[in-house]
């Protein structure tokens, strides 16, 4: 009788062990949901809801400031046969992983830098990539791996914590497996042996790691600890802790609906099919002052200006109006007297203009006053649907997120010219790459290809300058 009851005591101090750690991982996993109203309301809450992803590291860029974050817009560019630090050469390692799971591509270029020739490694983002690339949680692009999850309690401990004026409060500091569950599917890229070796932060989610959370038990309930100070200030702006939770319901709309019923072709801004020249869009080539467009476009570049480090004008726009001189594309000539503008105002300079050659005003597109490269097709990159009230998609109804790529296979016979697509980069890049779109609406199916309210945006993808 006595071993029997030994056995039986011991059975029951396991079972409730089993149950207070099982109770505790329900409350934490059910909190993992939780729609906090403040930003300190919930560490779990806010765990699971960062995007864990791998990043690239901008500053291996040799050609000073990046001009733009935007997808295809950036280039990195890595000087060959220099000697270069530890951490470049780890970051050069990150890069090559990429590379061989091809969310970057990599060629040899030469460009002149400082007046001289310099041999560099381009890195640049596919359409692979891009697919697989989201914003951060801090609005950095990064590569998506997935949320983590609270797996597993470790241990519990009873803890005592100072609250101020020597006084201390009880709570319970609990250790947790955290990590990605085994359920989640990795992409397939994710799996590659350099990429996991070159990110451990990826073997690191997979093998889970310990978290601690502190946790309070109260009426029979468990949940996360707050300091007097934050259930004060929740209190002072009239709230108590959050009772409301995302949904974890799939999407109703499925994604070939999607697709069948809405063209995106019908929502296409007349001139985004249009192409620029220098300094008339944010395509990154900038010029002195601008004194005509469209068919009478007419730039200066200043010859006699003290110019700043960081200003590329003389050195990098001048270069690229000059290439359109040799192809025929732009007429120049010398002027005097020129106004300067903005800080430059009652200021004046000789300098080189630059004018569109009478014999390609033709290119100009009458009804659209702009470069127009003709219709293109939509290639779908990815197209996801948001159920509504998710982590993804907190407010509003069911939403979908698009990424797509629009082609021109049959541009205009003046575009088809070898020469002009050699000397000019925006008319190369447009033709190569192509023009990027992304954007996030809400679905309404029951009216006929119709999407409510939302946001997107489109630009080309490629840099002008690194085209150069």
């Amino acid at each position: 009788m006595f071993v029997w009851g030994s056995v039986y005591a011991q059975d029951l101090s396991n079972i409730s062990l089993k149950s207070q750690n099982e109770a505790i991982l329900e409350a934490i996993q059910r909190d993992e949901y939780l729609r906090p109203k403040f930003t300190y309301e919930s560490s779990i809450s806010n765990f699971v809801g960062e995007k864990q992803c791998i990043r690239m590291d901008h500053f291996t860029h040799n050609r000073g400031v990046k001009r733009s974050q935007r997808a295809f817009k950036w280039v990195i560019d890595v000087p060959i046969g220099e000697e270069v630090s530890a951490r470049i050469k780890a970051d050069i390692t990150k890069l090559d992983a990429l590379v061989a799971v091809e969310l970057l591509e990599k060629k040899r270029v030469s460009i002149k830098l400082a007046s001289e020739l310099q041999i560099l490694d381009r890195y640049r983002l596919t359409i692979k990539g891009w697919a697989a690339s989201i914003k951060s949680n801090k609005g950095k692009p990064c590569f998506y791996l997935g949320r983590a999850r609270h797996l597993a309690v470790v241990n519990v401990k009873n803890i005592e914590v100072p609250i101020g004026r020597g006084k201390k409060e009880k709570a319970y500091q609990v250790v947790v497996k955290a990590g990605f569950p085994k359920e989640l599917k990795l992409p397939e890229w994710a799996n590659n042996s350099e990429v996991r070796k070159a990110f451990p932060l990826i073997n690191k989610l997979v093998n889970g790691y310990e978290r601690k959370i502190f946790m309070e038990y109260s009426q029979g309930q468990w949940k996360e600890y707050l300091s007097p100070s934050q259930v004060a200030r929740m209190k002072d702006s009239g709230f108590g802790r959050s009772e409301h939770y995302f949904s974890r319901d799939e999407p109703v709309t499925k994604r070939e609906a999607m697709v069948k019923t809405f063209s995106f072709q019908e929502h296409l801004n007349p001139a985004w099919s249009c192409i620029s020249l220098p300094g008339e869009s944010s395509n990154g080539v900038k010029v002195d002052k601008i004194l005509g467009r469209s068919i009478k476009y007419s730039v200066v570049i200043f010859d006699n200006k003290v110019r700043s480090k960081r200003d590329d004008i003389e050195t990098t726009t001048k270069l690229y109006l000059e290439r359109l001189v040799s192809s025929g594309l732009l007429v120049s000539h010398t002027q005097t007297g020129i106004e300067g503008e903005r800080k430059d105002a009652g200021k004046y300079f000789n300098g080189t203009v630059y004018r569109l050659a009478p014999e390609y005003q033709q290119i100009i597109d009458p009804t659209r006053d702009c470069i127009f490269l003709g219709k293109g097709k939509v290639n779908i990159v990815d197209l996801k649907i948001l159920a509504s009230n998710t982590r993804d998609n907190p407010f509003g109804k069911e939403s979908f997120k698009y990424k797509y790529i629009m082609t021109f296979p049959d541009p205009p016979r003046w575009a088809k010219d070898r020469v002009l697509q050699a000397w000019w980069s925006d008319l190369k890049g447009a033709l190569k790459y192509g023009f990027a779109c992304e954007g996030k609406f809400e679905i309404d199916l029951t009216k006929y290809r119709y999407m409510g309210p939302g946001t997107g945006s489109c630009w080309w993808a490629y840099d002008s300058v690194a085209e150069l």
